[in-house]
């Protein structure tokens, strides 16, 4: 299916109405606090709770909250050029530790890394350094082969080496037995006359005679609890590479960026637990319990206490976030952070197909789903599940007015980030180059609006490229092909011209103290539509209930809202519903709207009236994705 034009849109709304026979449906109250009421460890599949409140947001923010993470390899220079003319504002861009020399001295691709960087300068875009150590190359490592002198069966706890220069008793070990990780199996004690080398824990496979096997060593040893020597050591290391990645961007003239610490828990995670590369565990001492690797004395918490504390005394503009948290929204309370932390990210994704009842949340305890009740539906929403309660982890349990302003101690302001989010077209059933862009571009605009709007300070897409549409970048997936001079109109992609579209409504955005805030009252015009039935017990959820009104204040006179209808399959392209929103502002009178549509650049024809109450009441046609809806006095 195309885009359809805005003549096609509103005869087929009057259409719409017409038959429908003009039914009137309210949704009163439209902000209702009550749809944030589900306990932990409850879901539910018909509360809302992004819908629990209603706040006027800085169109400023907004815009500076327009982020990507940065993967492009070549012509950084065009992309660069391409995403900020797309509007993007942050930058997310990964320095592993592994990237640094074993000489500590630099990092691997420095021009790269100073081009993208002084790109981030030029055109006023702030940067979030990832700082990470992936078990594939965890910090500074040497890679070598060494061949065995005889077979050494599975299960083995010991290799012998033809020879064994250069080894280093608990750094240096055989690499790549499972999966990629260097060192997965260190060597504990060294023979140079035998070349016997015994291993941290058993062979998962048998390695035979002659064979030349994959080995590193490490600069730094995996971290061992706090209060360990090696720990001390290992934290120092990292240290220093937090502060060499913050040079790269002082050395670029900027003066404010952030600082991630580490990269989701669910993969490349095995060097920040030693006992991961020992069987049985050497730590702690038997008998003995170590403390919670994210809570106080753990040691991911105190390797981020003394990163925070390298990082804001050599640069104390720079932000430092919690990136443990990508993954664990909620294991460590935010009051409970390291002292300084500035804020904490996330990566809520879920863009995929959900099918219900098969991938119900904790399907063998019924008690705990709200409702008592599973829907049978496939959802696919760009902007992910965690807007939602279909699952208990919803993000507005953390964003919702009520506890945005928890912090840490030490920390005045704590910010929200949202570090990757973004779709893989074909895990949402799209199939084709003209599908994949169209739910990559529902999936950009849906995902900024609704996220920037109810309480994430930054959202980084994710990513900047792929190698063709079907992937999850948003630049041209010719990048590397096109001239240096490649001109926007040219070349970008529909997801980078809508989202440029977006980020012009708010052109001449003003800094506001305290915005003044829009409330809105919803009518939905036409036939109703069903979107779940949930058992004879409980009303459904109606369609009128998923309508986005999301505003943001321009100057002290004028807002735009972005308004959409959250369909649960945006896959299928809804036809336009109409509603009637009644719109006020206190001490303002509402006079002027128009409706702009960012994906086919025209106005929309809309029906405005002025209330003597200084309220303004409009018609307009709702589609899936955000329509710009301009309100001024």
């Amino acid at each position: 299916m195309r885009w359809r034009g805005p003549c096609a849109i509103l005869v087929a709304v009057l259409a719409s109405a017409a038959a429908a026979g003009g039914q009137e449906l309210p949704v009163r109250p439209y902000a209702d606090p009550n749809l944030l009421d589900v306990p932990w460890p409850k879901h539910s599949h018909y509360k809302q709770p992004w819908r629990a409140f209603l706040q006027t947001r800085s169109a400023r923010g907004f815009l500076r909250g327009v982020g990507v993470a940065y993967n492009a390899s070549g012509k950084d220079e065009l992309a660069l050029r391409l995403l900020a003319e797309t509007g993007f504002r942050a930058l997310r861009l990964e320095i592993g530790w592994g990237h640094l020399n074993w000489d500590e001295t630099g990092f691997g691709g420095p021009k790269r890394l100073h081009t993208v960087l002084s790109a981030c300068k030029q055109y006023g875009i702030r940067p979030t350094l990832l700082l990470n150590a992936h078990q594939g190359v965890p910090c500074p490592c040497r890679f070598f082969h060494k061949t065995l002198a005889a077979d050494a069966p599975q299960g083995g706890r010991s290799v012998m080496l033809t020879d064994t220069a250069g080894l280093v008793a608990g750094r240096s070990g055989l690499s790549n037995l499972t999966t990629y990780w260097a060192a997965e199996a260190l060597i504990t004690r060294i023979d140079p006359n035998t070349g016997r080398c015994e291993l941290s824990k058993p062979l998962p496979k048998a390695l035979g005679k002659g064979s030349r096997v994959p080995m590193a060593t490490l600069k730094y040893s995996p971290l061992y609890p706090v209060g360990h020597a090696e720990f001390d050591r290992t934290a120092d290391g990292w240290c220093r590479y937090a502060l060499k990645a913050c040079e790269l961007a002082a050395r670029a003239g900027l003066d404010e960026w952030d600082v991630e610490i580490w990269n989701e828990l669910t993969f490349g995670t095995k060097f920040l637990r030693i006992n991961n590369y020992h069987r049985p565990p050497v730590a702690p001492p038997a008998g003995r319990r170590a403390p919670d690797f994210l809570r106080k004395g753990g040691t991911c918490w105190e390797l981020a206490r003394r990163t925070i504390r390298a990082v804001k005394a050599a640069h104390p503009k720079v932000r430092c976030i919690w990136g443990f948290s990508n993954t664990t929204f909620f294991h460590c309370p935010v009051s409970k952070l390291p002292p300084g932390t500035d804020g904490q990210s996330y990566h809520p994704y879920g863009t995929g197909t959900r099918s219900l009842p098969s991938r119900e949340q904790h399907a063998d305890r019924p008690e705990l789903c709200l409702e008592r009740f599973v829907p049978t539906v496939d959802i696919r929403m760009p902007e992910g599940w965690a807007q939602t309660f279909v699952q208990t982890e919803s993000l507005m349990r953390l964003i919702h007015p009520g506890v945005r302003g928890t912090a840490p101690p030490g920390t005045r302001r704590f910010h929200h980030y949202i570090t990757e989010h973004g779709t893989v077209p074909t895990e949402a059933g799209v199939v084709g180059e003209d599908a994949a862009w169209r739910y990559k571009t529902k999936c950009a605009l849906r995902s900024f609006c609704l996220w920037l709007h109810k309480g994430i300070d930054v959202m980084h897409y994710f990513c900047a490229w792929s190698k063709g549409p079907e992937g999850m970048g948003l630049l041209p997936p010719t990048l590397r092909d096109l001239p240096d001079d490649a001109r926007f109109d040219e070349v970008a992609t529909p997801p980078m011209r809508a989202v440029r579209n977006l980020t012009h409504a708010f052109a001449g955005a003003r800094p506001l103290g305290r915005p003044r805030p829009v409330t809105v009252d919803v009518v939905a015009l036409g036939k109703p539509v069903k979107v779940l039935a949930l058992g004879p017990n409980h009303p459904p959820l109606w369609q009128r209930e998923l309508l986005a009104f999301l505003p943001f204040a321009v100057t002290d006179d004028t807002y735009v809202a972005a308004v959409y209808v959250m369909t649960y399959d945006a896959t299928a392209d809804m036809p336009p519903r109409r509603f009637r929103l009644t719109l006020r502002a206190p001490r303002a009178t509402l006079s002027r709207c128009r409706l702009y549509d960012p994906v086919t650049g025209s106005a929309i024809p809309v029906t405005t009236r002025s209330l003597r109450s200084g309220a303004c009441e409009v018609e307009l046609p709702v589609v899936d994705y955000p329509r710009l809806l301009t309100i001024a006095r």
